[in-house]
């Protein structure tokens, strides 16, 4: 099991969750262990057999997310992982556009949110490889530009709170409603955040909430035992 699936269904225990949707299946690696009784998966290119693993309680959309926030077939759910085209803006799109489908224990889980390098942090795949290649750089890690998401986050939805998970696997963010103490924005303009480049992270590190995997549950658990 890779450490999504796990880490959503420590969520799933946390919250009760019943109903989970995923966008940006893939392969369904992380679908397929996530242990909730009702799941969605939406990906516009499934790389796996669908038919043989979809049900009354498991169905799957072959269309992008755009399409289907917007064609009337999402229901209300208890966990949203979002792992789409690691771009800042379909990111923040999925995450405004799952507002309407979530309710007061929502836990969403964002991939990606911070890139391990310059070449990681490239929103364009092929363009992140060739230069890898150019420069002799090994690897093939890339997270994109989703690392934009959390200023973001930060400076326009103060009604979220969240923490980074950092040096456990994959960097990911949880985010839960709650309202942040002493909310204050940093940059206060989506614009000087779009055009934000890897080096920017640096200037605005304490925006991310790092933490252990262990201590990021600990506040989630906190948050739904109020």
């Amino acid at each position: 099991m890779n450490w999504s699936a796990r880490r959503i269904n420590k969520i799933a225990k946390i919250n009760n969750a019943q109903t989970y949707l995923e966008i940006g299946v893939r392969t369904g690696q992380t679908f397929l262990d996530v242990d909730i009784a009702f799941k969605d998966g939406v990906d516009p290119v499934f790389r796996f057999d669908t038919k043989s693993v979809e049900s009354d309680k498991v169905r799957f959309f072959t269309q992008t997310s755009d399409a289907f926030w917007t064609q009337g077939q999402a229901r209300s759910y208890d966990v949203i992982m979002i792992d789409g085209l690691h771009t800042f803006e379909q990111t923040f799109r999925d995450l405004l556009a799952s507002f309407q489908y979530a309710h007061r224990k929502t836990v969403w889980l964002i991939d990606d949110t911070l890139p391990s390098d310059v070449f990681s942090a490239m929103p364009d795949q092929t363009a992140s490889f060739r230069e890898r290649d150019k420069l002799k750089v090994p690897g093939r890690p890339w997270h994109g530009d989703v690392f934009k998401i959390i200023p973001a986050i930060h400076d326009f939805l103060p009604t979220l709170n969240y923490a980074t998970i950092f040096r456990s696997g994959n960097p990911q963010t949880l985010a839960w409603y709650g309202p942040r103490q002493n909310f204050k924005p940093r940059l206060n303009n989506l614009e000087t955040i779009s055009r934000m480049g890897f080096f920017d992270i640096q200037k605005v590190l304490p925006l991310f909430k790092f933490a252990s995997e262990d201590a990021a549950f600990e506040a989630l658990g906190a948050a739904f035992a109020d």
